[in-house]
């Protein structure tokens, strides 16, 4: 099976999805990265979380200056549904501005794409980690969300793999925790959960978002800020979350963490 299936595009012209699996050149994507993507689940007919992957696309298209009203959530998923009924998907939405140009767009037009894939299953425990030699982020206003420039995460991961590690830690210039290679960070202190704050560069993943949530309606404590390393070496657990779902790190340097399942978090990302 390859890891992609089927491939959707919708033009700023067309008035539907057609299906076709490669793009015209050049493009505004591929020339200067002038876009934004969201990685989600498609489950039970429907997309994991929508709502939040839709606010986080809608307000990052504003920021960049596109136009927002070109997203139809409802006509995705009733493609979805009619394409893949009751079954389980990988499905990554591209969203890049239309139009020539070169630094300076010259539309607020946008072409879609729709990967669809089978469904990631990540490792429950990641049993090596350590802290990334070569990437160092930043925050700016843009750094939450999820942009066609993901060098930084290229970098990381393959220095993970080179290094035969399990889980990368990113941390920004300063030196403060920002998160993992592909996820967000959370570790627990004495039943209080911590993790960084959006000034540290991280982005503002879906799954952060919903487990910010829960533990806030369910008043766990939880310490959103900015903290150094050490922090890591006194926590009890420490798990990284994405929108494939949970894994707990096991072990950090010297320290080891424990890996016991957290109910919740099963309740949530199942």
């Amino acid at each position: 099976m390859n890891e992609i299936e089927t491939i959707y595009q919708k033009s700023s012209s067309s008035g539907t999805w057609f299906c076709e699996d490669y793009i015209k050149l050049p493009n505004r994507a591929t020339s200067y990265g002038d876009g934004l993507f969201e990685t989600m689940v498609w489950s039970q007919d429907n997309i994991r979380f929508f709502e939040k992957h839709l606010k986080r696309l809608s307000e990052g298209m504003e920021f960049l200056g596109m136009d927002a009203s070109m997203i139809n959530s409802e006509e995705l998923i009733s493609l979805l549904k009619k394409t893949i009924p009751g079954e389980r998907k990988r499905i990554r939405w591209t969203v890049f501005r239309a139009g020539a140009g070169k630094y300076t767009p010259e539309e607020s037009a946008v072409i879609q794409l729709l990967q669809i894939a089978p469904a990631t299953v990540v490792s429950e425990i990641k049993r090596y980690t350590d802290v990334s030699r070569n990437v160092q982020l930043f925050a700016n206003p843009w750094s939450k969300y999820k942009t066609l420039n993901a060098l930084p995460y290229i970098i990381a991961n393959k220095e993970k793999s080179e290094r035969g590690l399990d889980e990368m830690i990113l941390l920004d210039h300063r030196g403060y925790i920002s998160e993992a290679s592909i996820a967000n960070i959370f570790w627990v202190k004495s039943g209080t959960y911590f993790t960084p704050a959006l000034t540290c560069g991280c982005i503002d993943g879906v799954s952060r978002q919903v487990l910010i949530d829960y533990l806030n309606s369910s008043e766990i404590p939880l310490e959103v800020g900015e903290f150094k390393l050490d922090e890591l070496h006194t926590a009890e657990q420490v798990v990284v979350t994405n929108s494939s779902g949970v894994s707990y790190l096991e072990r950090f340097k010297d320290r080891m963490f424990s890996t016991k399942p957290i109910e919740f978090l099963k309740l949530i990302f199942d």
